[in-house]
């Protein structure tokens, strides 16, 4: 009872790593299990709504990026998306407005109307140090005079959030380039935030430190789980049930062996 079998990881990939840290216990039904989910719930529409939306404005040419091609772009995005995977009307046109507003006040504030290095790009390196493959996806990479800046739009983050993509982007490209890149920039686009980190060397072993935790914490028994931060998604988990009675098991589990321990 005291002991359980550890969850080998081969790979970490930036989603995985991203489920991990909003609940431990989902992902450990999606992807350690493998359990089936019953649909998308509204974060995961408007983030491919928003991936979309990127893509295809820097694929434009640069005399193309206009005010009017973005709404265009975010339009036809949209169009397809029925309100079912929301929680209310309100709640439909809330995000709708905030997103569009913050999405075109970035992407047009963009002074470089060179393509970019990279868009949308997965790439795939072995890290010594973590024994592990890792899995990236650059969403827009853009060369500067001396180095490379990277930038990343999502619905929204938290520090914890924020912090994840930092290490992940820092380790990765120093990895695989041999540099770091100049800066990198995570735009949230529910309140229109943009994080700007200017990565340093010695952010590179406090990375690997990071992920090395983190792949230690994914190995472990649901039972040693953290709790989650967070519960406002919890009522629309397509695991709720599940987890509901497994969850409160594991933790009882958990103390059971901190007894034996103490």
């Amino acid at each position: 009872m005291g002991s359980h079998p550890q969850i080998s990881v081969k790979t970490m990939t930036d989603y995985h790593l991203e489920s991990f840290i909003n609940c431990p216990y989902k992902f450990y039904y999606q992807y350690v299990l493998q359990l089936q989910s019953k649909g998308m719930r509204w974060r995961q529409v408007v983030q491919y709504i928003i991936n979309r939306v990127v893509r295809k404005y820097y694929s434009l040419p640069s005399n193309e990026r206009t005010s009017l091609s973005v709404l265009n772009l975010i339009d036809k995005a949209w169009r397809p998306i029925s309100l079912r995977w929301f929680d209310s009307r309100l709640q439909y046109y809330m995000v709708i407005a905030k997103t569009t507003d913050h999405l075109m006040e970035s992407l047009l504030k963009e002074e470089s109307k060179a393509p970019p290095l990279m868009l949308y790009q997965k790439l795939n390196a072995y890290v010594e140090e973590l024994e592990t493959q890792l899995q990236v996806t650059f969403e827009v990479a853009e060369w500067s005079p001396r180095t490379f800046t990277i930038k990343k739009f999502l619905v929204e983050a938290d520090a914890e959030m924020l912090r994840l993509h930092f290490h992940l982007l820092v380790v990765f490209s120093y990895k695989v380039f041999e540099k770091l890149p100049e800066k990198i920039v995570i735009v949230t686009l529910l309140d229109g935030k943009e994080h700007v980190f200017s990565p340093k060397i010695e952010d590179v072993t406090s990375g690997i430190q990071y992920l090395q935790t983190i792949k230690y914490l994914l190995q472990r028994h649901p039972a040693e789980y953290f709790p989650c931060s967070t519960l406002k998604e919890c009522s629309h988990c397509p695991f709720s049930e599940k987890c509901t009675g497994e969850a409160a098991q594991f933790q009882e589990v958990k103390k059971i062996n901190e007894s034996f321990v103490h």
